[in-house]
């Protein structure tokens, strides 16, 4: 692991920003996430799950870090990860403090680096304290279907103190939790609940003739003289109900309980994780650094056209197809070189259809599909760039946003903004997705401009430092 890739996390308390090297983050996470008690293999299993999440949120795979306090990864809260430092846990453990620390470590060391992967990214690894007899669908939790959050059948958390949970509630409680109002009118109702009180038999004026209890079948008047009631006119009416629960917490991905029975049971924390993860691999990460700052990150880049298809053509002859696949060349060695994964949707002078290059992008799923294209209009002076997101995207806008702002500061070209365009590519590619227009080949001082190596390197070169930009760096 590279040491200088740090955890950053904020503080409310102490009102501080610290950073923290990742093996260290995840030492200070561990104990506060799982039972110090149980076995090592599940505590491993529980060490590889947070570092996963924390490359996840550090890499803003999931979005921009912690939404609440900005420029960190995660915050010291409910809001993100409660967690106490762990020198805090001096008074908690007492005795068992230093070997607990010991223990820690211990895990901590034998899975340095260890993370779950599908498709070369961290998934997210949703874990939850024990599941009941089977782990959930993702689709039942996070209304997204994830190939590798399935249910698995789980019988290994049956002896969790959480198996079987149980909580009451006045009826008020559940008026104001649900924003819901029960019926008032009592009278109304007959007051029978199934199994408890059956069978109520009332004469003309509403007083109870006959009722069963528990299975057992008693008159209004015996009922009226054994609970003390006023009249044997009365009528019942919940003023609390019990509701009985298995389990504890989501039953997304790994189940805690169910991991440490495993271990109890000579599984290693590879096979745990296999078993609740379907199909990932856990793996040596290689993380971003200060010379390869886009390490993890995935780019699928379309030269438009090709083949037959040449594009627009300029005045003097240059060709739509030649120019984008050129620039796209060029920032792919650009990006590779900061430790990005670059793939092109063609490298070379052929035609692809559109179809393909969807499929090709959904298939790869890159963090983003960035098409690019010339514009033409012609007798007009336009120029400039623009670029085209398919929908009110904020990804994929504030990318566009970016890159146009850096070719506009370290060009001076004409910065024409994002707008919503609804282009097959856009369309049907399922990922963040950007078509950039990167001139008017109509214009023939940007034709021009388009045959000097000089420009294209220094247009490559802004774009470069448009995802630098957009990604932090």
């Amino acid at each position: 692991m590279d040491e200088d890739f740090l955890i950053s996390f904020f503080d409310p308390e102490k009102k501080l920003t610290i950073k923290k090297p990742l093996e260290e983050m995840v030492k200070i996470l561990l104990p506060s996430q799982i039972d110090i008690n149980f076995n090592l293999e599940s505590l491993k299993a529980q060490a590889v799950i947070i570092r996963t999440n924390l490359i996840r949120n550090s890499l803003k795979i999931d979005g921009k870090g912690c939404n609440k306090y900005k420029g960190v990864d995660l915050c010291k809260s409910n809001h993100c990860y409660e967690f106490n430092y762990l020198e805090e846990f001096k008074d908690i453990w007492e005795n068992n403090f230093n070997k607990n620390i010991k223990k820690i470590e211990k895990v901590v060391k034998e899975t340095e680096g260890n993370i779950l992967i599908l498709k070369g990214k961290p998934i997210i690894a949703a874990y939850h304290n024990t599941c009941g007899g089977s782990t959930e669908n993702s689709e039942n939790v996070i209304k997204n279907k994830v190939v590798y959050l399935r249910k698995v059948l789980c019988d290994y958390c049956i002896d969790s103190p959480n198996w079987h949970g149980s909580k009451k509630y006045f009826i008020e409680e559940i008026e104001k939790a649900l924003n819901i109002n029960f019926p008032k009118d009592y009278s109304l109702k007959k007051g029978e609940i199934d199994g408890y009180i059956d069978n109520i038999i009332r004469d003309e004026e509403g007083r109870v003739k006959k009722v069963t209890i528990g299975g057992e079948e008693f008159t209004g008047k015996e009922i009226m003289e054994l609970l003390n009631l006023n009249s044997t006119r009365f009528y019942i009416s919940p003023i609390s109900i019990e509701i009985v629960s298995r389990g504890k917490g989501s039953g997304l991905g790994y189940c805690q309980y169910g991991g440490n029975e495993m271990a109890k049971r000579g599984y290693s924390y590879r096979e745990i994780l296999d078993y609740y993860y379907t199909g990932v691999k856990i793996e040596n990460y290689v993380l971003p650094s200060i010379k390869k700052p886009l390490m993890g990150k995935i780019i699928l880049i379309d030269p438009g056209h090709g083949g037959e298809d040449f594009g627009h053509i300029g005045s003097n002859g240059l060709k739509e197809k030649d120019i984008v696949l050129l620039v796209s060349k060029k920032l792919k060695i650009k990006l590779e070189e900061l430790g990005a994964k670059v793939y092109l949707t063609r490298s070379k002078d052929e035609d692809i259809l559109l179809n393909k290059r969807a499929e090709m992008a959904n298939h790869i799923r890159p963090d983003f599909f960035i098409s690019f294209h010339m514009d033409f209009f012609a007798n007009s002076n336009n120029k400039g760039c623009k670029a085209y997101v398919f929908k009110r995207d904020e990804k994929e806008r504030e990318l566009g946003d970016t890159i146009l702002e850096e070719i506009n500061k370290n060009m001076k070209i004409v910065n024409k903004g994002v707008k919503e365009g609804r282009f097959f590519l856009l369309k049907n590619v399922n990922v963040n997705a950007l078509l950039i227009e990167l001139g008017y080949l109509s214009n023939r001082e940007e034709e021009l401009n388009f045959s000097d190596e000089i420009f294209i390197e220094e247009l490559v070169e802004s774009i470069k430092k448009g995802f630098l930009k957009y990604f932090e760096y």
